[in-house]
């Protein structure tokens, strides 16, 4: 079951105000409202889901003005069908305009209350007497538009009660189908005070509702508050689409080609969310960015672009979106938009005016709409100097938060010698304002760290004992860094270039004698010229183009305080016999050497990345020791054939990383005991057969081994890991799990199988009692006669499961197992015959993703359930029996190979 948003919205235009409710309940009172619909009032409220309910009982004969407007400020509608509920003319009145709401991108949930769905949607039984009746008393058009709202609606996969057990478990699948949906929109931060947003989004609103292009461009200078505008936009309207995407900081993810791919596939992950999605090369992304998401209506913002290539990357020539998508794209440069032609409209955003810059300063000074009376000349002489840039004014704000009126007079006559042009040196007051290792912290984040995960950062910048849990709280209470998505640490563009302006002007013509390098051009010159320095801190060699650097052996050798060396995008002609010891952070990829210098001691190391390196570990780990280790990524290693003992030398790794390791045959038992490990990733390691016979590492959140498909055992898990959420295991050759893997006790996503053998389930599976998404590709058997408590569940390959099985697993975005409650379903490769031929039995399928041409040639009929079929990837479509078939589907069909 799931909510359905009408993909015909696009003919409707958008309701941009802010959504009042999250549901809207409609029922015929005297069948529901003092049992069912009570109870379920109750339940979304203890949710914290806002509901509305008309209590008014004493109903006139025409639904009000001012409950209309309650509909259209609703998320979603529940219609609870009952009995009686067409004998009511206020009710289909009001599921004609919930129909309305509907086609605008609202959210409807039907729930069919002791009725079956058949007699709503073909109004037979009472619904079709109740429809008579009403046609002998009004003779009009409106029983003709009730009817039509009826069996849209009926339509629509809902909730029936009499699959449920009871109404309680009713009400829980409702509840879990609500909950779900609002997760899946969450909210941007748009800003702790957003003073002067709301009339420019406003005026932007209003251009996008006027406007029939699918480009909106939203230009400004730096600090201006472009980035804060799209993301309100993205927030009241990212309902009304299928799909949405908010993509922050292109310019400074885009620059290499790692970083482009990387882009395509967050956007391909949030839209459709299928975490295995791979990209493979930028070429390949644009088609697949394309051919998935061409059918589809969505929202998509582009954030901080500079170059029309980074658009390019993403939507090719950006003519495929469907009708009534939007693309908000902000960027500093008017003529880059003006490249797009009459599809894009644009958008100029002004500086705040006199008012609302007083209103943004005192907000975040004095946590007032206004400054204290004895204050007010002073902060009128700082916003004279700001001249309306929101960024200025929220740091200087949170800089003067506090301080007295005399400390106030100093910070102001300070600002005053500074010339307006010079806006980044007023932002530096704050960073004056730093201890020595919080200024530090500031200088590592803006030269090398902006986007990276704060925990990884925490763990890098503690080992440089710069007590960083403390100093990044610092830095984001005085606006200098934010936390985004993902927990990724982000910076102004405007604050970045600041801090690397600071560590310029150490040393504006020697760069060798900086403490930080980041620019190609001074990398090149001080690695080249052999000109680096004891000052050195850390160093960035990314070339924009693959590019060749020609070094000499002992280049780092003068570099004796080097604590990070990052290298991508370039390929190092000679290798290195010297490594600095006081490395924290050695990130290369394609490192040219089969191990490290062997004068080289690790002892500081936090992080070992080397993707796409000469890297053999047997050689590396024979003498390494790493206590404070904690990443170590080998990603695309062709070197590798055994992973040795890790436990002894590097016991406290957090993230290890083994994605595309091809030759890697066998993994050493040390690795399941490593008790601090939390992600361990060994996507289409094809070559691999032997994993640790036993995993006891309780931090474990995250295993994959999708595409390991010479692997056969799965290993024993002899205690209960808890925090274990997510396991992968398709396309590998395990045909059995064993009866330990109930152990997983906290498991909400699980992919099993392979499309090449069979697996047998044990019957500790139905012990995950927190699995929320389950898998399956191929001939997976579940273990039948299983008894959960009181309740038997007789289950294999396409019977239902008992609720008492999985009481998670009631909502699947994509379930695979065919159940016969199940509405999505994907077929791949499977030879059940039994299935094939008891489909139709699946009465509330509405979505089958099938990769097997032939299956579907075998299939005699589809459900009448069935919205939505697609098999994009079958090779041959075109036998006439197929088309009969596919004439059954009433609604959108993705058959794209069918001639």
């Amino acid at each position: 079951m799931a909510l359905v948003t009408c993909k015909e919205a696009s003919s409707s235009s958008f309701t941009h105000q802010p959504k009042k409710f999250d549901v809207f309940l409609s029922f015929r009172g005297e069948d529901t409202r003092f049992g069912f619909v009570s109870h379920l009032y109750n339940a979304l409220c203890q949710r914290n889901i806002n509901t509305f309910i008309d209590n008014n009982l004493q109903r006139g004969e025409e639904i009000s003005i001012g409950l209309l407007k309650v509909i259209e400020s609703s998320r979603i509608s529940i219609i609870v069908f009952s009995e009686n509920y067409a004998s009511s003319k206020w009710c289909l009145d009001e599921l004609v305009k919930i129909v309305e709401c509907k086609k605008k991108g609202q959210s409807v949930l039907p729930v069919f209350y002791n009725i079956d769905p058949s007699e709503v949607r073909n109004q037979k039984g009472k619904f079709g007497e109740a429809l008579s009746k009403h046609e002998e008393k009004l003779k009009d058009y409106k029983v003709q538009s009730w009817r039509e709202a009826l069996f849209e609606v009926a339509n629509i996969s809902g909730c029936d009660y009499k699959h449920s057990h009871s109404e309680f478990e009713f009400i829980q699948e409702i509840l879990e189908v609500i909950s779900n949906f609002k997760l899946n929109r969450k909210r941007l931060f748009v800003a702790q005070y957003p003073v002067g947003i709301d009339c420019r989004v406003k005026t932007i609103l209003s251009n996008i509702e006027s406007n029939d292009g699918h480009i909106i461009g939203i230009y400004g200078p730096g600090g201006i508050g472009k980035t804060t505008i799209a993301k309100d936009i993205f927030n009241r309207i990212c309902d009304h689409f299928d799909g949405f995407c908010f993509l922050e900081n292109l310019r400074e993810r885009s620059g290499t080609n790692a970083g482009e791919i990387e882009l395509q596939e967050t956007l391909l992950l949030e839209i459709l969310r299928d975490r295995n999605l791979k990209v493979g090369n930028k070429s390949r992304g644009v088609n697949m960015i394309k051919e998935r998401l061409s059918s589809m209506r969505i929202l998509l913002v582009l954030d901080d672009v500079d170059k029309r290539i980074q658009i390019e990357n993403l939507l090719g020539r950006c003519d495929w979106f469907a009708s009534r998508s939007k693309i908000i794209i902000t960027t500093r440069d008017k003529h880059l938009l003006a490249t797009l032609g009459k599809c894009c409209s644009t958008y100029e955003v002004k500086g705040l005016d006199q008012d609302e810059a007083l209103e943004l300063l005192s907000m975040h000074a004095f946590q007032s709409n206004k400054p204290k009376d004895d204050y007010l000349e002073l902060a009128n002489r700082v916003i004279q100097h700001v001249k309306g840039l929101p960024l200025a004014l929220v740091i200087i704000g949170a800089d003067l938060y506090g301080r007295t009126k005399p400390e106030w007079r100093s910070a102001v006559e300070k600002y005053e010698r500074i010339p307006h042009e010079e806006i980044k040196k007023i932002l530096e007051i704050s960073y004056e304002g730093l201890d020595k290792t919080e200024k530090d912290i500031f200088l590592d984040i803006a030269c090398f760290f902006v986007g990276f995960l704060k925990e990884y950062v925490i763990d890098i910048l503690d080992a440089c004992n710069l007590y960083p849990i403390y100093g990044i709280q610092r830095l984001i209470d005085k606006c200098l860094i934010t936390v985004g998505q993902y927990d990724k640490l982000l910076m102004h563009d405007l604050l970045q270039q600041m801090g690397r302006d600071i560590v310029q002007r150490e040393s504006p013509d020697l760069p060798g004698e900086r403490s930080r390098l980041w620019c190609y051009e001074d990398v090149h010159k001080v690695l080249t010229q052999n000109t680096g320095s004891e000052k050195i801190r850390g160093i960035r060699i990314c070339s924009p183009e693959p590019s060749k650097m020609k070094l000499e052996p002992e280049c780092l050798e003068k570099m004796k305080n080097l604590k990070f060396l990052m290298v991508s995008n370039v390929d190092i002609c000679r290798g290195l016999k010297y490594l600095p010891n006081e490395l924290i952070v050695l990130d290369w990829s394609g490192f040219p050497l089969s191990s490290l210098p062997s004068n080289f001691d690790p002892q500081k190391l936090v992080a070992l990345n080397m993707p796409e390196s000469r890297v053999t570990l047997d050689k590396l780990f024979k003498r390494i020791q790493c206590k404070n280790l904690t990443c170590m990524n080998f990603n695309s290693n062709q070197y590798i054939r055994e992973l040795p003992d890790l436990l002894s030398g590097t016991p406290n790794v957090k993230k290890l990383d083994l994605r595309y390791c091809r030759k890697l045959v066998k993994i050493h038992d040390s690795i399941g005991c490593l008790d601090k490990l939390e992600s361990w990733d060994l996507l289409n390691c094809v070559q691999l057969q032997i994993l640790p016979s036993y995993i006891v590492t309780k931090s474990l959140k995250f295993l994959g081994l999708l595409g390991c498909k010479r692997l056969k055992r799965f290993p024993d898990i002899p205690q209960e890991m808890e925090n274990l959420k997510y396991l992968s295991l398709g396309h590998t050759a395990i045909r059995e799990l064993p009866p330990s893997i109930g152990n997983l006790t906290g498991l909400e996503r699980l992919d099993i199988g392979s499309s090449f053998y069979s697996c047998q389930l044990p019957s500790s599976i139905y012990k995950l009692q927190h699995l929320r998404q389950l898998l399956l590709y191929g001939n997976v058997k579940f273990p039948k006669d299983v008894r959960i408590g009181r309740q038997a569940a007789a289950c294999n390959s396409y019977s239902g499961f008992s609720k008492y099985c999985f009481p998670k697993l009631n909502f699947l975005k994509k379930l695979t197992s065919c159940f016969t409650h199940s509405e999505k379903c994907l077929l791949s490769g499977s030879k059940d015959l039994n299935l094939r031929e008891s489909i139709i039995r699946f009465n509330r399928l509405n979505y089958l993703l099938i990769g097997d041409s032939e299956f579907l040639k075998k299939i005699p009929k589809l459900p009448e359930s069935m919205r939505d079929v697609d098999a994009t990837n079958c090779i041959s479509l075109n036998s006439e029996s197929l088309r009969k078939l596919i004439l059954q589907v009433p609604l959108s069909l993705s058959l794209s190979l069918l001639k």
